[in-house]
């Protein structure tokens, strides 16, 4: 790895180490530890055994893995799916619970660029050029739906459409979608009735402070109790009595109460300048596929961050989305571990070196 990958690593590897002690600081339960430990441990093993392979080969199994994750998907709607909190997004493997949502993320992104990069004469004709891989994210953003898990459903059609706005497909191409989205919305919206409590806790909490505004005041509070110093590490009042999925969803309400404003604002500055560095460097690599992974996967872990520190400041509607590399669940870790590793490797990859000679001078062209 060269100097700026090494950073990459270490800075993420610290802030995951933060994320475990944040775990427990928010639930001071070792088990929960133990596990995320665990799951840290795999995600980084697999972030090595990514780097040093040749992504270009990513290409020859993304059919399996497309299939491999429907059958994941649908087996999560079975007896095998466990269910949590009203959702079933898990699927019980032994004493492993994976969440195969979390792989639609990557595989979609991984599937979309490729079939953009391989298609690029046809990229403009909706028939050929963006029907195909619509249909795939449907597929998915459907099965996770009736998890149900809105939440990931729209980012995975978010990662879709971002992908392929990047890739050259027409903005008319997405006016049929937004029509079909729109009218999608409030279907979905008025099919469960937690969904239209969580708009209404998005717009006004405090019009029902011990119903469906009670989480999002709680996590407020939480925030303006930290204040710019914070409270202390492991001294959270609202944790331990009010905050609820204060170790997933909102612990990002808890590193604002323990470690103030300052803390909040360092996690934040982390994924504004990682994204901002991984936009900068798929803008100078040459190559489709390469750029559209690069941009995608950046992507897909910064939108994550936003979502869910916007949920516990209350500037979006609660979603179910955590805090990549912080907040506890093994599957969410191991993917974003898997993606860095993806982008760490294309960051890597060796340039092709072109000679010129101009005026008797020799420049140097370096491309991936």
């Amino acid at each position: 790895m060269n100097t700026v990958s090494k950073y990459i690593f270490f800075i993420f590897f610290l802030l995951s180490l933060f994320g475990v002690a944040m775990v427990y600081s928010a639930t001071f339960d070792l088990s929960l530890v133990l596990k995320q430990v665990v799951a840290l441990s795999v995600g980084i093993i697999m972030f090595f055994v990514v780097y040093r392979m040749d992504i270009e080969n990513i290409k020859h199994y993304l059919v399996p893995i497309v299939v491999i994750n429907i059958l994941l998907l649908v087996l999560v709607l079975t007896p095998l799916g466990v269910e949590v909190n009203g959702s079933r997004a898990w699927l019980g493997i032994g004493p492993v619970n994976i969440q195969p949502s979390e792989f639609a993320k990557l595989t979609i992104v991984l599937y979309t660029a490729y079939f953009i990069s391989n298609r690029m004469n046809v990229v403009e004709d909706f028939k050929k050029g963006f029907v195909p891989p619509f249909l795939l994210m449907l597929i998915f953003a459907i099965l996770i739906n009736l998890e149900p898990d809105l939440g990931n459903a729209s980012i995975v059609a978010l990662l879709f459409l971002t992908i392929m706005f990047v890739g050259g497909t027409p903005l008319w191409h997405f006016l049929p979608l937004a029509v079909f989205s729109f009218i999608g919305f409030w279907v979905l919206l008025f099919t469960k009735s937690y969904r239209v409590k969580r708009i209404l806790a998005f717009i006004d909490p405090w019009k029902d402070p011990l119903g469906y505004g009670y989480n999002i005041i709680q996590s407020l509070i939480a925030h303006g109790r930290g204040h710019i110093w914070g409270v202390g590490f492991g001294n959270s009042f609202q944790k331990n009595y009010y905050l609820p999925e204060k170790h997933t969803d909102f612990i990002y309400a808890v590193i604002g109460e323990e470690l103030g404003l300052v803390g909040n604002i360092i996690i934040l500055i982390i994924f504004v300048l990682f994204f901002t560095f991984v936009v900068y460097k798929a803008l100078r690599v040459n190559n489709v596929f390469y750029r559209l992974v690069l941009f995608g996967l950046g992507f897909m872990i910064f939108v994550n961050a936003v979502i869910n520190i916007s949920v516990t400041l209350s500037l979006l509607p609660a979603t179910g989305v955590t805090l990549p590399f912080v907040s506890y669940g093994g599957t969410s870790l191991i993917v974003n571990w898997i993606a860095l590793g993806i982008i760490v490797s294309i960051i890597n990859k060796p340039y092709e070196v072109k000679k010129i000679d101009v005026h008797n001078k020799i420049v140097f062209q370096k491309s991936v």
